[in-house]
């Protein structure tokens, strides 16, 4: 039987060229002929090895690449956890989202404004006529009111009502009694969508106010407030500098 030293069992001390994997099973228990083996890493001891050396040999190789295996797994599981929770929706619309992301500051919407879906809504603090309202929508590089939708509506509703009872012109007109209903880019106004209620009977009631849930027609030279919208600028999302984040 055959002995090996600590000394000789130091591979710090020996050069390393290739490691033998034995054959479980191997009949010969003095194997040391490479030819013996099943597998082999040209990373083994220059000295012969014993069959306990080998085995002792091949299960630390084993163990180690075992451990990078679990490490490796670890990290990646990570990463998919981060990816998946990157991404933070900042919309109560689900069929329109905007997104932030870690390491960023968003900013959708100008301060003082409020934010629904894809766009940002102003609800101005000034009484102006309706020519003068479309002026200082355009002012603030936006448009006057277009409600395309119910849920816009109801939104605008709710929070028209935040306002007490605060009057908004938006942006629907027409051109005199007989006129159809356009809004300020054309298109015509969807009579299923809402009711404008009418005041009197007065053939200048031309311009369309909306108080919280109340939307009816008015004289356009009337002082109001009123409401603009625009679409969330993607490019209003403000990045963390490396220092703010270490």
């Amino acid at each position: 039987m055959q002995y090996h030293t600590p000394e000789t069992q130091q591979f710090t001390e020996q050069t390393i060229s290739r490691v033998v994997l034995c054959k479980a099973g191997a009949e010969d228990t003095k194997m040391t002929d490479s030819r013996s083996c099943c597998f082999s890493f040209f990373l083994s001891v220059s000295d012969s090895l014993s069959p306990s050396s080998c085995w002792r040999l091949a299960t630390v190789t084993l163990g180690v690449f075992c451990l990078s295996s679990v490490v490796a797994a670890g990290v990646l599981a990570a990463k998919c956890k981060y990816g998946h929770g990157r991404e933070t929706a900042i919309t109560d619309r689900p069929d329109q989202v905007v997104f932030c992301f870690p390491g960023h500051k968003c900013i959708p919407c100008p301060e003082n404004w409020l934010q629904y879906g894809e766009d940002c809504y102003y609800f101005s603090k000034e009484w102006k006529t309706w020519k003068e309202s479309k002026a200082q929508c355009s002012a603030l590089e936006s448009r006057f009111l277009k409600i395309e939708s119910k849920e816009e509506l109801d939104f605008i509703m709710r929070s028209a009502q935040s306002y007490s009872s605060n009057t908004f012109w938006i942006g629907l007109s027409r051109n005199g009694t007989e006129g159809p209903w356009l809004w300020e880019d054309g298109s015509a106004f969807p009579p299923d969508l809402f009711q404008i209620q009418r005041a009197s009977s007065s053939p200048s009631l031309d311009c369309v106010w909306l108080q919280g849930a109340n939307i009816g027609a008015a004289w356009c030279g009337g002082y109001k407030f009123c409401i603009c919208e625009k679409v969330v600028d993607p490019a209003a999302v403000e990045q963390v500098s490396y220092l703010d984040r270490h």
